[in-house]
């Protein structure tokens, strides 16, 4: 596990609707000239993509903001989180720089792509 952890003054769950999760793609397959074709698998682990939004206040989007851009050094670092689905703690990292949109003056929706490490 990473010795980073996700603040716990930012929200630990997503948005209702704003969570999607993309199991970890294997498996090697390998077009035949004719008939089925042949899979195997190649990993046997490898990341999975989880996709998060979160609701924040302006103290809260300028947290997220100190955590991506220096704790995590731009996204270059894991960092351990529990997993919102299966609520045990794993290790993730950014697959790309987040999106901050307003939502009011002072609400903001932040989506996330995420990957836990195996």
């Amino acid at each position: 596990m990473a010795n980073i952890v996700w603040p716990s003054s930012l929200p630990q769950r997503p948005t209702v609707g704003g969570y999607q999760e993309r199991f970890a793609d294997t498996v090697l397959r390998t077009a035949m000239e004719a008939g089925a074709a042949k899979t195997r698998r190649r990993f046997t682990a490898a990341p999975r993509q989880i996709e998060v939004t979160f609701r924040v206040n302006a103290a809260q989007a300028a947290t997220f903001k100190s955590f991506f851009e220096e704790t995590t050094a731009g996204g270059a670092l894991p960092f351990d989180w529990v997993h919102p689905r299966e609520g045990t703690a794993a290790e993730f990292r950014f697959v790309e720089a987040p999106r901050v949109s307003a939502v009011t003056g002072t609400l903001f929706s932040v989506a996330v792509k995420l990957e836990q490490m195996p």
